[in-house]
């Protein structure tokens, strides 16, 4: 589990709910950004984070850690593409996971998250995924996410509003609440997060490989990066990870 942002809560979050989900099936480790925002809420700290997702990973690797999954821990997933193509391994993230679980359902849903600089980017994302015609909204969830009972409302409106058949409802810091949510929305939720990990999970237990074919190392010279970074990025860690 890779934390993009620089919380210790947000981290200590994802890290129990991988830990429930999992349970006995698998052994986690989650990873914090070594530097960027506490907090995703603009492009330029997307950006950032994309580079702390690669950063992580790379220092993770670097310390001798052996992974059999990857999972960027953002509803938003930065880096998401970039690691795949680093890693010789599966790589999901929690909105790539949530949307596309969603789009395997009949009808559309709406797309619920955590501040409104994110309904452009999760827009861009849908795109990417080629599941446009599966969304019916994306909404904000602002002002709403301290009370579960008032989400669950809100989420139940938007829902209705947009004729959409479920929500997903993304974002770490809305971990603690999501399932009081779902069992009080009055249509269904669905939770990426748990998605995500669920997905990786499903990846490693099919046996299952990278996404991509990995790309060849990169022997051009770089500058200021971490020497963890820089040993991923030649291909020093290149090989498939394997206990």
């Amino acid at each position: 589990m890779i934390n993009p942002n620089t919380s210790p809560v947000v981290t200590q979050t994802i890290d129990a709910l991988a830990r429930e989900v999992a349970g006995e099936a698998a052994e986690v480790t989650t990873v914090t950004a070594a530097f960027g925002y506490s907090y995703l809420m603009s492009r330029a700290a997307t950006s950032i984070a994309a580079h702390a997702v690669l950063d992580g990973a790379a220092r993770a690797l670097a310390g001798g850690l052996r992974p059999d999954a990857a999972v960027i821990g953002c509803f938003g997933d930065p880096g998401l593409e970039a690691l795949v193509e680093l890693l010789d391994l599966p790589v999901t993230g929690f909105a790539e996971a949530g949307l596309l679980a969603a789009a395997a359902l009949p009808g559309k849903y709406t797309i619920a998250v955590s501040g409104s600089a994110w309904c452009a980017m999760l827009g861009e994302l849908v795109d990417r995924l080629g599941i446009a015609g599966n969304v019916a909204a994306i909404v904000p969830i602002d002002g709403h996410e301290a009370d579960p009972a008032a989400l669950a409302a809100f989420v139940t409106r938007q829902a209705e509003a947009t004729g959409a058949e479920r929500v997903v409802l993304g974002g770490a810091g809305l971990i603690p609440i999501v399932p009081a949510v779902v069992a009080a929305a009055r249509v269904p939720v669905i939770d990426p997060h748990r998605e995500a990990i669920r997905k990786a999970l499903r990846l490693v237990q099919a046996g299952r490989g990278p996404a991509s074919a990995p790309r060849p190392p990169e022997r051009h010279r770089t500058v200021g990066l971490s020497p963890a970074l820089t040993q991923l990025l030649n291909g020093e860690h290149h090989a498939p990870l394997q206990p």
